[in-house]
């Protein structure tokens, strides 16, 4: 009741923040250079928590949100890895992949699943913010996963990493959360990066074709406010906007270069959608 009430947003960002310093911080050095890339350095872009994504207190770059992130896996159905292996092998199991890369890997659901399913490959899970990357790693000295690397960087700019060097590039519940020009990024480097007959996958919010729906996802989402107003609470999810009528993943993935475009919806609020190079 409070996320949803504008009226009160101010009480419950407050409450909120109290809580989530109750939650473990994952903060880390200034520059963040326990977790970047060697010899790379990370630029967040500036719409990167201009926000509140999800009214998250400090969003993505408070090392206390991390945890709040890591219990979506019993809310969010791409982030659940017992769902995510099921679709994972459904698309992928008759491949045998050496590299494979997770753009926006969070706490490391996919990441995971992806090193569970493929174990003779090499998985990278990128995310933009370094204290979900310490959690991953973190996370990742429990399981003992041995063919999985975290590290923090931006997605729209993965020039420390060669070219047409992955067979699958995986994102899930990322695109949605940005400006549409930085989403073209996104998309540009994962071309860049695929292999030509690799695969890219997204576990995504769905893109309508009915103007209507987008209409109505984006109201519901943003509470008719525009991201780049000043002040004011600007929705759960402000960029909805820009992913329905900017973006426009399918077509945003053609113009790319991608082919063998497919949307797979699965529930009103999540679809797959799939594309080779």
């Amino acid at each position: 009741m409070a996320f949803r009430s504008r009226a009160g947003i101010t009480e419950y960002l407050e409450f909120f923040n109290n809580f989530l310093n109750t939650c473990p911080d994952f903060s880390g050095p200034e520059g963040d250079t326990d977790v970047l890339p060697p010899g790379h350095q990370i630029v967040i872009p500036d719409h990167f928590n201009k926000t509140f994504v999800h009214f998250l207190p400090g969003g993505y770059l408070n090392g206390h949100t991390a945890r709040i992130s890591f219990l979506g896996k019993t809310k969010f159905n791409f982030l659940n890895e017992t769902k995510l292996e099921e679709w994972v092998r459904q698309i992928h199991g008759d491949k045998k992949p050496k590299r494979i890369l997770d753009i926006g890997t969070g706490p490391g659901f996919s990441a995971f699943t992806y090193a569970k399913v493929f174990p003779e490959a090499k998985v990278v899970g990128v995310d933009l913010a370094a204290p979900y990357i310490r959690f991953a790693r973190q996370w990742n000295e429990l399981r003992n996963v041995s063919n999985v690397q975290f590290y923090a960087a931006n997605g729209e700019d993965l020039s420390w990493l060669e070219s047409e060097s992955f067979d699958i590039i995986n994102f899930a519940y990322v695109l949605h959360e940005m400006p549409a020009d930085n989403a073209m990024m996104v998309i540009r480097e994962m071309h860049r990066l695929l292999r030509p007959g690799g695969t890219m996958n997204g576990f995504e919010v769905p893109y309508f074709d009915s103007a209507l729906e987008r209409e109505i996802a984006v109201v519901f989402n943003t509470w008719g406010h525009d991201w780049q107003e000043a002040g004011g609470p600007q929705g759960p999810e402000p960029y909805t906007g820009e992913y329905m009528d900017g973006t426009r993943l399918p077509e945003a993935l053609a113009v790319s270069g991608f082919n063998e475009i497919e949307q797979i919806d699965y529930t009103f609020f999540d679809s797959l959608f799939i594309a080779t190079k």
